[in-house]
């Protein structure tokens, strides 16, 4: 029964190969588009879980604290917040020569005015905007602490490229998808219309709706996969081209990949039984 389905969506393709090899091309256009979207979102959002990584809270710490108070201060932090690294004044003078590099800089500043500070590296479920701010307040209302800082603004507009790439993602899968059913419809629709007298003769003879939607069904659900496929290589070729210009771009993951093909076919299938449940009414009446 299988091998009849299978046998049927290939005869039904070969009579219609025009409409057939038009609808891949379309539906590969429309999956190319998406599929440059993914890669470049896929690549974003790699470069803004590396920059999320460096994400940190700066705590800066009075002069008068003593070890006993500084080492309860560091437990504590870590137990609320996330790990920490303890940086000493002397470390921080350090780190200060080697940015400035200018030796008549350092001796215009004259002592080490630079404080022992805590590097705390948050939990994944703090960082974000609001999050980062809240412990950012509740750390800076500890007595030993001088003063919080963590880049704010910059941590709010990381935040917001995130939320617009998301965004811009579902916009584009959105038309992509009303575009791709679109097209299947109407294929579907055409292919089954031009057997028409085939489908009434069915009909008549008693097969039942779903005997003989399944044929084009397989097919359109094959026409998906094709161009699904044309798809991934024309992207995979603009990825290994943006690699040759010296440029780090990573192809989508083998779980985007399985979605992307399992879409295709899950959308392939709908516009399919959109379509057939209209010529079949229309045949039928």
């Amino acid at each position: 029964m299988h091998l009849f389905y299978l046998r049927e969506a290939w005869r039904s393709f070969k009579q219609q190969r025009g409409i057939g090899t038009t609808a891949i091309l379309s539906l590969t256009a429309a999956l190319t588009l998406c599929g440059i979207f993914l890669l470049l979102a896929r690549n974003a959002e790699l470069a803004m879980q590396l920059v999320g990584d460096r994400r940190e809270m700066v705590v800066y710490l009075r002069d008068e604290l003593t070890t006993t108070q500084r080492d309860a201060l560091v437990a504590r932090i870590g137990q609320l917040y996330g790990d920490v690294t303890y940086v000493s004044k002397e470390q921080a003078w350090d780190e200060f020569t080697q940015q400035v590099g200018d030796p008549s800089l350092l001796e215009a500043v004259g002592g080490n005015p630079l404080p022992a500070s805590l590097r705390v590296k948050l939990r994944p479920e703090l960082l974000s905007y609001p999050k980062m701010e809240e412990a950012a307040k509740q750390v800076g209302a500890f007595p030993e602490v001088e003063d919080v800082r963590y880049g704010g603004e910059w941590v709010k507009r990381l935040d917001d490229i995130a939320s617009g790439l998301q965004r811009g993602a579902l916009a584009v899968g959105i038309l992509v998808g009303l575009a791709f059913v679109f097209v299947m419809y109407n294929t579907i629709r055409l292919s089954a219309l031009a057997r028409r007298a085939q489908v009434e003769t069915m009909v008549r003879l008693g097969a039942s709706d779903g005997f003989i939607a399944t044929p084009f069904v397989v097919e359109a659900m094959f026409q998906a996969v094709a161009a699904a496929l044309l798809a991934l290589g024309v992207v995979f070729g603009f990825q290994k081209a943006l690699v040759a210009q010296v440029v780090s771009v990573s192809f989508l993951p083998l779980a985007w990949i399985a979605v992307f093909l399992g879409t295709a076919m899950l959308l392939s299938w709908f516009a399919a039984m959109l379509a057939l449940t209209r010529v079949l009414r229309t045949v039928g009446a």
